[in-house]
């Protein structure tokens, strides 16, 4: 079978470097109120292509045997009734991590008698699975950070949507509840929860947290996610992990070589640095933008400047931020001359 290309130069492979055990025993956490439902994510809308990711590139993502259960063959048969019933004139394409050698043999397998589906293998190097880039490596399409690729005729989903997909189109069953990752080092246990849409995060991280930890929170991981302090946020069906970090007292420098723990976002100190002029964001950078460029103007006080280097092609991964040894906010740097747009 060829072996596809990444479709991107720089990236990192996160998967390697942080690899994170899961506990097996999946705790069901109810809302306090009436839970919300599961919604269709296409009404009215033309869709050409349907991506289903099976891709994922980040240690603190949902593995596929959750939902797959290790029955790729099964999965697909339901993905080709959702096709039938409600996509009957979209190619689909099966973006599935190469790693993973009986789930790519089954699909492959499956494929062969099927004219709808193409099983593409891909390296799990983050950030393969962002919309930007499947759209590039799948389809040849060049798609906008945050554009609306619905719009464009392109739906992507994930494991967990496709089951949800089925189970409310299909089996015309309710949907309000999904399943949510828990990490992280100011946990006492890396788990997998499946909790009712509109729980709160404080009740779903109730004696979850490490005794006497201070930590910091991030919902939808440290990378692409937000940090959040207010726990009383509900998850919706957005919400595909929660990450804890356990606040650190001194920065790390060089944080990708300490495999053992995530220190690069544990530590707000306040405590300027200098750009040392190493290239590593410039070489890990995805979209192959050079990220020290918007740092320098945004010191100089020039941040409408800094858009002029292609600052609109970002995929804002955070990799950039992630990599830096002297701990530079590239990505906050990043949004806020972005948002100088949304000012204007």
């Amino acid at each position: 079978m060829k072996k596809e290309t990444m479709g991107f130069k720089g990236g990192f492979h996160l998967l390697d470097a942080y690899p994170l055990p899961f506990c097996t025993i999946i705790d069901e956490i109810s809302s306090d109120g009436a839970p919300e439902q599961f919604q269709f994510p296409v009404t009215g809308q033309k869709i050409e292509h349907v991506i289903v990711n099976l891709c994922p590139t980040e240690p603190w993502a949902l593995p596929n045997w959750v939902i797959l259960k290790h029955k790729t063959a099964a999965f697909l048969s339901m993905l080709k009734e959702i096709k039938t019933s409600y996509f009957s004139d979209a190619r689909f394409h099966l973006a599935i991590n190469e790693k993973e050698d009986r789930a790519v043999e089954d699909a492959v397998n499956f494929a062969r008698a099927e004219d709808w589906i193409k099983v593409i293998p891909l390296c799990a190097k983050y950030p393969q699975d962002d919309p930007v880039i499947l759209a590039q490596v799948l389809l040849g399409m060049d798609v906008s950070f945050g554009q609306d690729i619905k719009s464009l005729g392109i739906l992507i989903v994930d494991a967990q949507t496709v089951s949800a997909m089925y189970e409310q189109g299909i089996m015309r069953k309710d949907v309000n509840s999904r399943y949510v990752v828990l990490s992280g080092t100011g946990l006492r246990e890396n788990e997998i929860i499946r909790a009712e849409l509109g729980t709160s995060v404080e009740k779903i991280l109730k004696n979850k947290v490490k005794d006497a930890s201070t930590c910091r929170v991030f919902m939808n991981g440290p990378l692409r996610g937000k940090e959040i302090s207010d726990f009383s946020q509900k998850i919706d069906w957005s919400v595909n992990n929660i990450v804890v970090f356990e606040e650190k007292s001194r920065k790390v420098l060089f944080p990708m070589f300490k495999a053992d723990e995530l220190a690069f976002t544990t530590s707000l100190l306040g405590e300027l640095r200098r750009c040392v002029y190493c290239n590593f964001c410039d070489d890990i950078c995805p979209v192959d933008l050079e990220p020290a460029l918007y740092y320098h103007s945004y010191i100089r006080g020039e941040k409408h400047k800094a858009r002029l280097y292609n600052m609109g092609k970002c995929i804002e991964c955070g990799l950039c931020s992630f990599i830096c040894p002297s701990k530079l906010e590239l990505l906050k740097i990043i949004r806020e001359c972005k948002a100088l747009d949304k000012h204007e």
